[in-house]
């Protein structure tokens, strides 16, 4: 006896597709107005234009939108910034490139910056840092380990998301200008850890003298 596919339309493929794209927008968009005090199915559906049932047709809790929201931010951001560094080299010459993109990705910036935002994001943080560390691998390897977790929190910040948008809300600077200022600040940081790893120490000798 022979059995028949059903047959799956290209074009309703395509109309579902869409239609999830539209539902993690609007969470973007839901989760970047700072008027919205709980993101809810409801109102991610009214700002989507569809259903609530459509929206659960496609993410079947609420965390799973949000997992959903997490997963697609992160792959956006990926796409347009290409890839995160795993050399000092890259690390250094990110910036420019990687604020660039958050400058034309305002709404999902915002969106993932955002105190939920903040919450989703942070189930990919594990992997970014891991990479970062391996990309400052060559000028922390001699730092004790409260020296290194310095210099690592401190240029981490630099090429993050949060460094772009304070540069960029407290003193006006857009994405090519913010991302030339922290290009630049992470290679004086870097170059004098290359130069001298004892700067690093030097802090706190300073500090004991006071």
């Amino acid at each position: 006896m022979t059995t028949t596919r059903p047959y799956e339309s290209p074009l309703r493929a395509e109309q579902l597709e869409q239609t999830r794209l539209r539902i993690l927008e609007a969470m973007a968009d839901v989760l970047a107005d700072e008027e919205v005090e709980e993101v809810t199915v409801p109102l991610v559906a009214m700002r989507a234009r569809v259903s609530v049932r459509t929206v659960y047709r496609h993410f079947p809790t609420k965390e799973a939108l949000f997992d959903a929201f997490g997963e697609w931010g992160e792959k956006h951001l990926r796409m347009a910034l290409m890839s995160y560094p795993e050399t000092l080299d890259e690390l250094r010459n990110m910036a420019p490139a990687q604020y660039r993109g958050y400058e034309e990705n305002v709404p999902l910036m915002r969106a993932l910056l955002s105190k939920r935002g903040q919450e989703i994001r942070a189930r990919t943080r594990r992997q970014r840092l891991r990479t970062f560390e391996k990309a400052m691998r060559e000028v922390t390897t001699t730092l004790s380990p409260a020296e290194r977790r310095r210099a690592l929190a401190v240029v981490y910040l630099l090429v993050s998301a949060p460094a772009w948008q304070a540069m960029r809300d407290q003193w006006g600077l857009e994405g090519e200008e913010s991302g030339k200022a922290a290009a630049w600040a992470v290679r004086v940081l870097t170059d004098e850890l290359r130069r001298n790893p004892a700067s690093i120490k030097e802090v706190d000798d300073d500090d004991r003298r006071r």
